[in-house]
């Protein structure tokens, strides 16, 4: 019987999260229900959904958003599923489509072309869909699995997250698991046992020797159509799932740089959930 309700992105890079609840099937304690970024928030704040895995943006944007402590999708430079494609060279874009499904990417993309390459273009929504993007815009943000497999052949290509490396010498949190006020310390517990599966970072480096790896290269392959070399280098080598003070410092300087960059709606920096353990210890 499911105690919980989570909204989870359906891309690739939140397989990890994700799939002991899938393994356990009906005896998962979390319900997962999956919709693109932009369409989880009003899961949580109608109480569909107890937690959701959502943009880092939302919980800086919105008052009373809490994150679950120890979990998130982050990477540590290149992130390869989060890129901006342009027909013009980068210092030259006047209008960029925005991935409609994405909330951080976008901003993030603004914040780059502004410090890296001294451009403020006009920027237009539209649906995830590179060749009618670059009809309309100079240049085009994709993320998720359309981001990963999109045909860069011809184009100036930005990764992201290399680029914010680059730029700040930081890490970057891309999303995390995103609650209210009454953030259960129950559900935090769950979700970081969930992480725990796929394996620990040592000295920053990934180590994804588990026993779902195989797993989730298989439903990478299978979901995405990627090639096992490209799943397996995105676990192994590209990805950071647990929210060390590292990730953290990268998110605070990301706040930041939005406010410097006139996105004045990023001053709520969310309160950390520890899991119920924890939680349990620090209050006796």
């Amino acid at each position: 019987m499911n105690r919980f309700t989570v909204g989870c992105v359906p891309y690739v890079n939140a397989i990890p999260l994700v799939e002991m609840f899938e393994e356990m099937g009906a005896a998962s304690p979390v319900r997962l229900v999956y919709k693109v970024p932009s369409e989880l928030p009003v899961l949580l704040e109608t109480g569909a959904a107890q937690a959701i895995l959502v943009s880092s943006i939302d919980a800086l944007r919105t008052p009373n958003r809490t994150m679950a402590e120890g979990v998130c999708i982050g990477s540590r430079g290149r992130v390869k599923s989060v890129r901006l494609f342009s027909k013009v060279p980068l210092s030259e874009i006047k209008t960029l489509a925005w991935d409609a499904s994405s909330m951080t990417s976008n901003r993030l993309a603004m914040i780059l072309l502004r410090e890296l390459h001294h451009v403020v273009p006009e920027a237009v929504v539209m649906p995830p869909d590179p060749k009618s993007m670059l009809i309309q815009a100079d240049a085009c943000v994709l993320i998720g699995d359309i981001g990963m497999m999109a045909d860069g052949s011809g184009l100036n290509v930005m990764d992201l997250g290399e680029a914010w490396r680059e730029l700040t010498g930081q890490s970057f949190v891309w999303a995390a698991w995103i609650g209210s006020e009454a953030l259960d310390p129950e559900l935090v517990w769950w979700l970081q046992r969930a992480a725990a599966c796929v394996g620990s970072e040592r000295d920053g480096e990934p180590d994804y020797i588990s026993r779902n790896r195989e797993a989730m290269v298989a439903k990478a392959m299978n979901k995405a159509n990627w090639p096992e070399a490209t799943a397996r280098d995105y676990f192994e080598n590209v990805m950071a799932y647990h929210l060390d003070n590292d990730l953290l410092a990268g998110f605070r300087e990301f706040q930041g740089r939005l406010l410097a960059t006139g996105f004045t709606e990023a001053i709520h920096f969310p309160r950390l959930v520890p899991a119920m353990e924890t939680a349990v210890a620090a209050n006796s």
